[in-house]
């Protein structure tokens, strides 16, 4: 997957290997993330199956590899791209913990969801972030990733919310 959403990206033009994490932060983060640890290895299997391009400049005296789409990779990811869209069941890892939190005390398991509901509160903050900063400039489709994000998350807080009360 991450070689498509690299390929993706490159779609909209060139970019080094921290412009992609950058993006990556600033778009798919909320359903796909990835670290630069994985990014740059998958950007040298791209490169050698020539899908990507590099170029190498110079800015301030330091080298800098800018990545840019082939033909080939072009065609790999719009291929890709038209494949029906597969469903795949949600991998919520949070719910592994939460499905054994019988063995713990019931007020810490609350307190644990309590803390867990500031996380997911802060990623809400931060989408809307995203997305006040994007309007206008991002097609529907983008756009409503980002929407679907923030309503996916205020949905886990209900359903915390809701177990909280059950506890209780």
């Amino acid at each position: 997957m991450l070689e498509y959403i690299i390929l993706g990206f490159l779609m909209f033009g060139e970019k080094t290997g921290y412009d992609i994490k950058q993006t990556m932060k600033k778009s798919t983060s909320n359903f796909f993330d990835a670290s630069f640890g994985s990014i740059y290895p998958t950007l040298t299997k791209l490169e050698k199956k020539n899908y990507v391009v590099i170029n190498e400049v110079l800015e301030d005296s330091r080298k800098k590899t800018l990545y840019s789409i082939s033909e080939a990779g072009k065609n790999i990811f719009l291929a890709w791209l038209q494949q029906p869209i597969e469903f795949s069941k949600t991998h919520s890892i949070y719910l592994v913990k939460i499905y054994f939190y019988s063995f713990i005390s019931k007020e810490k398991a609350i307190d644990l969801i309590k803390d867990f509901i500031r996380d997911v509160n802060k990623a809400i903050g931060e989408l809307t972030e995203i997305e006040e900063k994007s309007k206008g400039k991002l097609d529907l489709y983008r756009s409503s990733t980002i929407y679907f994000g923030i309503e996916h998350y205020n949905s886990v807080i209900k359903w915390c919310e809701e177990l909280i009360s059950n506890l209780k």
